[in-house]
């Protein structure tokens, strides 16, 4: 049953790869964006930020304030959900194969 995790290990590190050059390169531009409003006091609490909205958790306390970070988070939400749909749908595509084959 597991079978599939083990055939869907590109798809993964696909994933990862994808979600991590996401954060390295959106969580120091976010930094950078809202420099001066001491809500992302370094490029470290913009990937913070980063990894909250990909896991869709939401934070609370560091949010951007200005318009140009308000429009920058929205388009990386957008652009996340939409790059990480790709490898999710092959690995449920590789699970419910691998699950008609069982039963």
């Amino acid at each position: 049953m597991l079978h599939f995790l083990y055939t869907s290990i590109p798809e993964i590190v696909l994933l990862l790869l994808m979600w991590s050059i996401g954060v390295l390169m959106f969580g120091p531009l976010i930094f950078f964006v809202e420099k001066g409003n001491n809500s992302f006091h370094s490029a470290f609490s913009g990937m913070w930020f980063c990894i909250v909205t990909i896991g869709t958790v939401g934070y609370g306390e560091t949010v951007p304030k200005t318009e140009y970070g308000k429009i920058l988070a929205a388009f990386y939400t957008i652009v996340n959900l939409t790059i990480m749909t790709i490898p999710i749908s092959i690995i449920i595509t590789k699970f419910n194969k691998s699950m008609k084959k069982t039963s």
